[in-house]
């Protein structure tokens, strides 16, 4: 057993991948691996032999009273899911209508076989073995197939594979850059009856699905979480475990019997990541949080970044038709008389493809920016309003038909997905755009919230004064969003990065002033240095709830602009 203040379970990927669906997407992967997941396959290993272990069971019990583990995982990337066309069950030698009476036939009569084990108090009496044969005859099936001579050829054939109707599946799998994942229970109490899970553990060959094959153990010394579970309603939804859970597994498996469709129950749980440098070094924007991640269909990419405000503006126009009245201000950013909130709000993120050797600035997706201060309430409105918006992709059995569409106007409309874990895109993960760094570079130009006047006309010594207000108000944005004063800026109306555009092929931004009429932002490419490490993912400037103003940390520094045609 490890420090009797903390207890860990350690699991390894022998084939140095991890095949298991998402709870909400049925073509994307799991990562890491959720508690519930582990604890079910605890389960399934104790109740295995005839006679279950009453000490394992005990272990079991303790386990789940414990709550829900941080975790240790490394990074992990999907592998691209290719669909497998898998023939049907002999759905035309047992036509739906028989199938449809026969399985109502058994739901009856194995509810008849529990409610006579109940009254006789588990005792196995004449009139339950009366029941139970009833239930064995309703579950075979081989009456309706096993007659010779009658069988027409063309059903005979369809038995057979090839004959088929094949039905599309997929087995989305992540390898992570470390084959391992650590589940970690702090300030907990040994227990008598925790030694017993090691040799249960030993009996876990799988997690997931049957060709991800795992060796766990309990870890003697846990490494350090990367994460942990949260009160706030941020981060990721997590399925864990709490205690009477292992009474759920059994009750679900009393219905289901192991043959019938079945659900993994589970407790919510959000997570969210713990950074590796200490929090007392690093500065983050009031507007940091998380990022929920939609990927444009492959066919819809051709938009160039340069029309990012026009997808932000159609993404939040979609987003809030789908939400319930009353709209919260976190969520609109408009107070209910209409004036512009003073609370840090939703952000609509068009997401380009640059600073690569290959980057072209096309737009590759679009990420919904949720400030970490966004309430409970307000969040859950969000979530809701996206829940709506995704249940138009689906059919009567629940399953994804197509992808969300997003209205352009007459400019047509574009298909999209929301991101359910790691993106295979490496610019969708929100980790390239978070940092902690120094020294951050604009991929999309900043809208000044102050004019400068011309940058580009007059005599230098009137430029030069332009240039010095830009500076001045790129400082003014950084201060607005509860950054410190920058060590160093440096402005260009060039981009800074491979991929981004320079500021000539953006259209006019305008805004509405003051007093209600339309004022033109000037917009500026800008490369901040700081004194100290600063978090992501965020933006600046006035436009940077339509996606201008969004910075990526650097590791290099750059000493000139990128110009067009450059790499």
């Amino acid at each position: 057993m490890p420090r009797n203040d903390k207890f860990a379970i350690e699991v390894h990927f022998l084939t140095g991948r991890y095949v298991a669906t998402s709870h909400n997407d049925r073509r994307a992967g799991e990562w890491p691996p959720h508690p519930a997941r582990l604890f079910s396959a605890l389960v399934a290993a104790w109740a295995e032999p005839e006679e279950a272990d009453p000490e394992e069971r005990k272990a079991l019990e303790w386990l789940e009273g414990l709550g829900a583990p941080a975790i240790a995982a490394s990074e992990a990337v999907p592998r691209r899911t290719v669909s497998h066309f898998v023939p049907v069950n002999d759905a035309a030698v047992i036509s739906r209508s028989l199938q449809e009476r026969r399985a109502a036939e058994v739901y009856e009569a194995s509810d008849r076989v529990h409610e006579a084990l109940a009254a006789s108090v588990g005792e196995v009496t004449p009139a339950v073995v009366v029941l139970q044969n009833r239930l064995a005859s309703k579950r075979n099936v081989a009456n309706a197939t096993g007659r010779t001579g009658k069988t027409p050829p063309s059903t005979a054939v369809a038995m057979l594979p090839e004959g088929r109707r094949k039905q599309e599946r997929t087995f989305p799998s992540m390898v992570p850059d470390e084959p391992c994942v650590t589940y970690v229970w702090s300030n907990c109490t040994a227990d008598a009856a925790a030694p017993a899970l090691d040799p249960l553990l030993e009996r876990v060959t799988r997690l997931g699905h049957s060709s991800s094959l795992v060796s766990c153990r309990v870890a003697p010394s846990p490494p350090e979480p990367t994460l942990v579970p949260v009160a706030d309603g941020s981060g990721t939804l997590v399925r864990t475990i709490r205690r009477g859970h292992l009474a759920e597994l059994e009750r679900r498996f009393a219905r289901h019997q192991g043959y019938l469709p079945r659900a993994l129950p589970y407790t919510a749980e959000r997570y969210q990541a713990v950074l590796e440098s200490p929090a007392e070094t690093l500065l983050w924007p009031d507007t940091v949080g998380e990022w929920i991640v939609f990927e444009l269909a492959h066919d819809c990419r051709s938009f160039p970044v340069t029309r990012g405000v026009e997808l932000a503006s159609a993404m939040r126009a979609a987003i809030l038709a789908h939400a319930e009245d009353p709209i919260p201000e976190e969520m609109s950013g408009h107070q209910r008389d209409g004036r512009p909130t003073l609370l840090p709000h939703m952000a609509t993120v068009p997401i380009p493809h640059v600073a690569s050797a290959h980057a072209d600035g096309r737009m590759l997706g679009i990420a919904l920016s949720v400030p970490n201060s966004m309430g409970g309430m307000s969040r859950t409105a969000l979530h809701r309003a996206i829940g709506l918006w995704e249940r138009t992709t689906l059919d009567d059995h629940g399953c994804r038909q197509g992808d969300m569409t997003l209205a352009l106007g007459s400019r047509g409309q574009v298909r999209l997905r929301r991101v359910a874990g790691i993106s295979e895109l490496i610019s969708l993960r929100p980790t390239v755009w978070k940092g902690p760094s120094p020294r951050w570079v604009s991929a999309t130009p900043v809208a000044l919230p102050r004019h400068p006047g011309s940058l580009t006309r007059g005599n230098p010594a009137v430029r030069a004064k332009a240039w010095g207000r830009a500076e001045a108000s790129i400082r003014l944005a950084c201060k607005h969003v509860g950054l410190p004063d920058p060590s160093e800026v440096r402005l260009s109306l060039d981009a800074w990065m491979s991929g981004a555009r320079r500021v000539a092929d953006f259209p006019p931004f305008r805004q509405a002033g003051r007093k209600g009429e339309p004022v033109r932002r000037q917009l500026v490419h800008a490369s901040l240095t700081f004194h100290d490490g600063v978090c992501g993912p965020f933006m600046l400037g006035a436009g940077r709830f339509f996606g201008l103003g969004l910075m990526r940390p650097l590791a290099e520094r750059s000493e000139t602009p990128v110009r067009r045609g450059e790499t």
